[in-house]
């Protein structure tokens, strides 16, 4: 790691006019968002990309718990005159008042500690998906956003895209009438990463020696304390109930986002597991179909949204369904582990009228089905890049600059999220609950109640202040 000291750098920087003093995020006189990233290897490092290619960031400082990592490497050639910390709070702390935002795009159980730290020093935040690994997590990250007032948002970039203005103006011009819809259904039938272990976990991993370089007890930031093994790292944290959101935090963000959304659902009032195969307490199930019960808000109906995942567990579709093979919708783009033929990961709902809708995940369009698949008009069409990956990007530098509203923000992020919690508790504990969505308390279950706030022992000692608005 790259040792700087705050005194010099920030003399370094103001001489060349580089970071002039303004308070919290302003960005006032300048067209780029300086911005400093946490978490620059594997998916962050295509964030990165993202960023920069929109042309509307100055990266400031990088920031990864594993610099001497190969997943770092790209990132920190490409950049190397920023300089980089294994620790966010140091680097919060040296770059003060020469930021605007930063991004978090970290394992999902410590999105929450380095998002609350940056806001409570009034920058603006853009995080990877699942917003949070707790409910919890998400209550005190909409507050702070509420108490700080400044611009969030969550990396769910479909909402960004063709999908987003689809849903928005569907629904408000009565495309889609809400008060006739019957079915909803979302699903990611993919390999994941738990499935090689196919269901036969016993005990967490041994322990390991630590990798050069790797910080191991910020990399664990606010969760309970576990030796270090290669099976946490590297993006197998997901497979973990003590690390991840598993499938649901993975790809329900791409899929029921809009529905969610526009379809006004909120927190579910019951989880129900409809099935499971290959469960155990440790890492997600090899399969699993959940379903959720909203009650009845404004126009729309009481209704129950299905959630599928596993590789078999196909969900079935009305007449004239068609994105078996991936013909009629494109595909939703690379990391799916789909195969040509097999269902990609997606979105379908049914009305009582009769009709039915389909649709591929992230910002990939609805369409009608039947033998047209037909695509009603709708405004927006001309998206602000030519690269619709760097859709939601722009709208997020734009909303920095007070040029725009962020699509999608902690309180319309938030509430998603806390539904992926509330399911990854159902598949932990193997059964389903009752949900009271104005106490936002599980009913009758205290285990899963607790499980609330997360595993026993987190928040860590020493990292109880992330919790305090």
């Amino acid at each position: 790691m790259v040792k700087i000291n705050r005194r010099s750098f920030m003399k370094t920087a103001l001489a060349a006019g580089a970071f002039p003093f303004l308070p919290g995020c302003s960005t006032f006189g300048r067209d780029k968002v300086r911005i400093a990233c946490v978490g620059i290897g594997n998916r962050a490092a295509e964030v990165i990309e993202c960023l920069e290619r929109t042309g509307l960031y100055e990266f400031v400082a990088l920031c990864d718990t594993d610099l001497d990592g190969e997943q770092c490497a790209k990132v920190l050639g490409k950049y190397a005159s920023l300089p980089r910390f294994t620790d966010f709070r140091k680097m919060l702390d040296a770059t003060a008042g020469m930021i605007d935002a930063v991004s978090v795009c970290t394992p999902d159980f410590s999105h929450f500690p380095a998002l609350m730290a940056a806001m409570k020093r009034g920058l603006a935040v853009f995080s990877e998906k699942p917003l949070a690994h707790t409910f919890e997590e998400c209550e005190l990250l909409m507050a702070a956003e509420r108490k700080y007032g400044v611009v969030t948002q969550m990396g769910n970039q479909g909402h960004s895209g063709v999908n987003y203005y689809q849903f928005k103006h569907y629904v408000e011009t009565g495309v889609i009438d809400v008060s006739k819809l019957k079915r909803l259904v979302a699903h990611m039938n993919s390999a994941r990463r738990w499935h090689k272990w196919n269901g036969r976990v016993s005990a967490f991993p041994t322990g390991e020696a630590l990798p050069r370089g790797l910080d191991w007890d910020t990399w664990l930031g606010t969760a309970s304390y576990h030796a270090y093994s290669k099976d946490y790292v590297g993006g197998e944290w997901r497979s973990w109930y003590d690390f991840g959101n598993g499938a649901l935090g993975d790809w329900g963000a791409h899929t029921m986002d809009t529905m969610h959304r526009f379809f006004n659902l909120g927190l579910p009032t019951e989880v129900k597991i409809k099935s499971v195969k290959g469960w155990n307490p440790f890492v997600f199930p090899m399969q699993d179909t959940l379903l959720y019960t909203f009650e009845a808000a404004g126009r729309r109906p009481k209704i129950e949204l299905e959630w599928y995942e596993g590789i078999k567990n196909l969900p079935t579709f009305g007449k004239g369904y068609k994105y078996i093979t991936g013909k009629g919708i494109p595909a939703s783009g690379a990391g799916t582990g789909a195969k040509k033929g097999q269902l990609r990961p997606g979105k379908y709902f049914e009305l009582s009228d009769g009709t039915a809708w389909e649709g591929a995940s992230h910002g990939n369009p609805i369409l009608m089905c039947g033998e047209s698949n037909e695509v009603p008009d709708y405004p927006f069409k001309d998206l602000p890049s030519k690269d619709p990956r760097l859709d939601h990007y722009v709208n997020f530098a734009k909303a920095v600059m007070g040029q725009d509203e962020a699509h999608s923000p902690f309180s319309i992020a938030a509430p998603l999220t806390e539904v992926f919690c509330l399911g990854c508790i159902a598949q932990r504990l193997n059964r389903g609950f009752k949900f009271d969505p104005v106490a936002k308390q599980v009913v009758g279950d205290e285990t899963a109640n607790r499980l609330l706030k997360g595993s026993e022992g987190t928040p860590r000692r020493g990292w109880e202040e992330f919790y305090r608005v």
